[in-house]
């Protein structure tokens, strides 16, 4: 009878975990419960909501994936420059111009000179008219009395006007110098080393620019002509 109620008790103390590990308490099993993973929407706030940025939960996976919000490909927007427009171009002063004497021609005792004026400034400027020039003695010299005018307009092309010019930086135009090699009488020729010059509408008297070119004006008198085209040869 001992060992009956002793082999009884054996079998309900190794029943007894049996039941208790199947069940836990409100009818729910636990055996899944260590190996699953638990995928979790969470609502979207009024923060998350103004992002463009999706996280999406995978089962059996730690982490979400992240899709970043899509990249815009705007350029900016050029900015026009305006490309001169209908402003007046300034009046070419001295200090934006240089002279250079450049090819002579002479016939029957008329010698002419052609001078070339270049625009050494960074900045374009016009021509209109006829520079005012004034021969000038050499060192030591006496003053000389020479009147300037003007190429009269039968003289070939040289006489004509040339209108208005635009010199951009570094834009060449030219004048021209004419003047008789034949003496009046028994005159001499005056001597000169060159001549002032002033930019056709420079109001600046004392600014001329001193030119050397040595020539002999014979009867006291030379002859200019408009600024012309760089063209203009002869």
């Amino acid at each position: 009878m001992d060992t009956r109620r002793r082999a009884l008790a054996v079998l309900l103390a190794l029943a007894s975990p049996l039941v208790l590990a199947g069940c836990n308490g409100d009818g729910t099993g636990t055996a899944g419960d260590a190996v699953g993973t638990t995928a979790v929407s969470a609502a979207p706030s009024a923060a998350a909501s103004a992002s463009t940025a999706t996280v999406s939960a995978s089962p059996g996976k730690s982490t979400g994936a992240v899709t970043p919000p899509a990249k815009t490909s705007a350029k900016p927007t050029p900015t026009a420059t305006p490309g001169g427009g209908g402003g007046e171009v300034e009046h070419c002063v001295n200090p934006m111009l240089s002279v250079t004497a450049s090819t002579s021609d002479g016939a029957a005792g008329t010698m002419v000179q052609r001078f070339v004026l270049t625009n050494v400034s960074s900045a374009p400027c016009s021509l209109t008219g006829r520079p005012t020039l004034a021969p000038y003695a050499p060192p030591g010299a006496p003053a000389l009395s020479v009147a300037v005018g003007a190429i009269p307009a039968g003289f070939g092309g040289l006489g004509g006007s040339g209108g208005t010019l635009v010199l951009a930086p570094g834009g060449t135009a030219a004048f021209f110098l004419k003047w008789s090699n034949v003496p009046t009488g028994d005159a001499p020729c005056p001597k000169a080393a060159g001549f002032a010059f002033r930019a056709p509408l420079d109001p600046l008297a004392d600014a001329d620019k001193k030119v050397p070119f040595a020539f002999q004006p014979c009867g006291g008198s030379v002859q200019v002509s408009q600024v012309l085209p760089a063209s203009v040869t002869s």
